[in-house]
């Protein structure tokens, strides 16, 4: 015969098999946000705590919607549980927090594929940069004086707010000043466009 004993702990340790979706929710959180921020899946930057006010949001969703639709969904085809099952394996409070988890769990892993199959817009803007630094190397020597093609080893890239399109500067010895272009990298080859203000990237950008 079951003392009670007994029955307090098979009851506790039911307890605990359900318990494993919040520890998850926080820790699945701060992971989504981290991720988010590490690898944007929109390819745009991502800051850190808006990312997480978003995936608390979404996981809190997967929590409260997504897993209990599938809980309920799962039971009805498992039927009755064998009467000795304790806890019975379709308990909808231990299937939610088993849903739920592998929600969880999912939605993180989605996060990291989607952010490693952005990369690809990574290695698309370094395509771009290395052609405009190879269309620059040309302007140069064609065009700039013969400082300034001595100095080429000092180019300076500042991507701007348009997508392919950077302002790049060679310093003349007085490195207060520098020989600067436009670059729109989008074109095949890039253009190049001599920019006659002479301040160098770090002055020419600087926030107010």
């Amino acid at each position: 015969m079951e003392t009670s004993g007994q029955f307090w702990a098979r009851r506790l340790r039911w307890r605990l098999i359900g318990a494993w979706r919040w520890p998850l929710f926080f820790v699945c959180t701060v992971a989504d946000a981290l991720i988010v921020h590490a690898l944007p899946p929109t390819g745009s930057r991502a800051l850190f705590f808006p990312a997480l006010f978003i995936a608390s949001f979404g996981n809190l969703f997967l929590i409260g919607a997504v897993a209990p639709w599938l809980a309920r969904r799962l039971a009805a085809r498992q039927g009755n549980p064998p009467a000795a099952s304790f806890p019975p394996s379709n308990h909808h409070e231990i299937l939610v927090d088993k849903v739920a988890s592998i929600a969880l769990l999912v939605a993180t892993l989605g996060l990291v594929a989607a952010g490693l199959g952005n990369r690809k817009v990574v290695v698309a803007d370094t395509d771009r940069l290395a052609r405009a630094a190879e269309q620059v190397q040309r302007y140069v020597d064609g065009h700039a004086p013969a400082e300034i093609q001595r100095n080429i080893d000092t180019l300076n890239t500042h991507d701007t707010q348009e997508d392919g399109f950077f302002r790049m500067c060679v310093a003349y010895d007085d490195r207060t000043k520098a020989y600067c272009m436009f670059v729109d990298a989008k074109k095949k080859p890039p253009s190049v466009v001599y920019d006659r203000d002479t301040r160098p990237n770090g002055a020419y950008f600087r926030t107010p």
